[in-house]
């Protein structure tokens, strides 16, 4: 997923727009839906997850403020895989390492980073691994195996369960980028808040702990991100 910021805007079916003014500022706030950030093709045997792609970066390259943020759906199998294969380089299979696919993706993205982006015109952010809580034991809840009964958040500052390994990747990958790129680093903060999620109340009538309520704690990142950016 990404957002972007920019003082002009075009049409796109792709981009979800709102426009706002402040201080007769205008500005356009824009949604990007790029689950992966590399791209899907459709080609005759089917959708290919290309680590080494990302084509849909040709947009965002004169935006003001780019704010990255995936590893959400590299997990998913079955129906909710947007992908019936994945290439790496020359090499087409059905499947592969998810944690691997998700560190090349990002690498490929890193070159993006230092291939295209200017850092006179544009800031470039990234966000943090989203945590989950179906798993009671990371929170000392032996038994537990979901958010639904979570009515207060962690007590002090940490989190007994271990950071998502795919948050090290992403510090990893941000390490080898020359440009400047900012980390919103809000995993162990949102670990804290296992009362935050809709749980089963939600569209879908299923267990919901790895989205959040609105207004909740997005809006704890949202001030962290505006404090950053006036900084």
């Amino acid at each position: 997923m990404l957002l972007l910021l920019t003082p002009i805007s075009n049409n796109n079916k792709l981009l979800v727009e709102l426009n706002l003014g402040f201080l007769r500022i205008i500005m356009s706030v824009m949604l990007y839906p790029s689950s992966y950030l590399v791209d899907i093709e459709n080609e005759q045997k089917g959708r290919v997850l290309k680590l080494n792609s990302i084509k849909g970066g040709e947009m965002w390259k004169d935006m003001d403020v780019l704010i990255f943020n995936t590893w959400l759906w590299w997990s998913r199998k079955g129906p909710k895989q947007p992908w019936d294969y994945i290439q790496d380089g020359t090499v087409t299979s059905k499947d592969m390492d998810r944690m691997d696919a998700y560190r090349k993706a990002l690498m490929t993205w890193a070159k993006w980073v230092d291939s295209e982006i200017d850092p006179m015109k544009t800031r470039v952010f990234f966000q943090g691994t989203n945590p989950s809580h179906y798993n009671g034991q990371e929170w000392n809840a032996t038994g537990v195996m979901d958010c639904s009964k979570e009515t207060m958040p962690m007590k002090g500052s940490t989190y007994p369960g271990a950071l998502p390994p795919a948050l090290e990747v992403a510090k990893q990958v941000i390490s080898t980028i020359s440009k400047p790129v900012y980390l919103l680093d809000i995993t162990t903060l949102s670990q804290l808040r296992k009362d935050g999620h809709p749980s089963s109340y939600n569209g879908f009538k299923g267990m919901d702990c790895t989205h959040w309520c609105v207004a909740g704690l997005p809006d704890t990142w949202n001030q962290l991100l505006y404090t950053t950016l006036i900084m």
